[in-house]
């Protein structure tokens, strides 16, 4: 049974992250619980009374028209959107959050401007999935997991992409990015221990040149495979992920990528 957490503004773009996390998991047991998080401050709009309609309305239709292995629960709670989400991982176990990136106001202190860094560094207990507004959701054949190899990997660390590959049966493309044409004994050591963990997952190691930004990379390898489904990143201190945030197009949320990224934790 998984436990997957959908935080909603009531927006198009929180309905379409919404549609997809019931979609990629249609085929498993899962518990989704529709969170809105309220602030309310005298220049908003909008009461605790419309949110709770709002919410209920939403869980209604999606029971009306669920899988027989799928539940929802609502949570509606005072709170801002980073503290709300971070007490529902902890108190209902969450695997997953699946959130939209655009136009997302209930969490615009999550994925909207200079903040989405300092969340991502302060929820480390659950893998986040940004579901980009627009994204026509589909089966993701392929899933480029972008790699420098030089973090050591627990077998833990890797069961949400591994997970996510076996629901419907998708290629892991390992990509590494440099312009070293060598790895490193302890890079290539790493290197093994990823193919030994993901042995019984449709894997391949890709290395490609990296162009004038990490972001510039991911937007050519996304045009290369047209059957890119996601994009994946595990959140170490030296990591690939850290270079693409460190970079002032990413803080200022201007990179879109066409699919949806999947930020994976690191396992104290």
């Amino acid at each position: 049974m998984h436990s997957i957490l959908l935080p909603t503004d009531f927006s198009k773009n929180s309905h379409n992250a919404i549609d997809y996390a019931i979609y990629l998991f249609e085929r498993e047991q899962c518990t989704f619980y529709l969170l809105h998080a309220y602030y309310l401050v005298p220049s908003e709009t909008g009461t605790k009374f419309d949110a709770s309609i709002e919410l209920d309305s939403m869980y209604k239709k999606l029971e009306a028209t669920k899988s027989d292995k799928h539940t929802f629960e609502t949570i509606l709670v005072s709170d801002t959107a980073l503290g709300a989400i971070d007490r529902a991982i902890f108190e209902k176990d969450i695997q997953f959050v699946f959130m939209g990136t655009t136009g997302f106001s209930a969490v615009q202190d999550v994925f909207m401007g200079s903040v989405t860094t300092s969340v991502l560094k302060n929820i480390n207990s659950s893998t986040i999935i940004a579901v980009p507004g627009e994204y026509d959701y589909d089966i993701p054949d392929d899933i480029l997991f972008a790699n420098d190899y030089k973090h050591t990997f627990k077998p833990a660390e890797l069961s949400p992409i591994i997970k996510i590959a076996s629901l419907w049966g998708s290629i892991i493309n390992i990509v590494y990015v440099n312009s070293k044409k060598k790895l490193e004994n302890e890079q290539e050591s790493n290197k093994e221990l990823l193919d030994l963990y993901l042995k019984k997952t449709k894997h391949r190691f890709i290395k490609v040149k990296k162009k004038s930004s990490v972001t510039a990379t991911l937007k050519d390898l996304e045009k290369d495979y047209k059957n890119i489904g996601m994009v994946v990143f595990l959140k170490t201190e030296h990591s690939f992920f850290k270079k693409l945030i460190r970079e002032p197009i990413i803080r200022n949320m201007n990179f879109k990528t066409e699919v949806p990224i999947m930020i994976m934790p690191v396992l104290k």
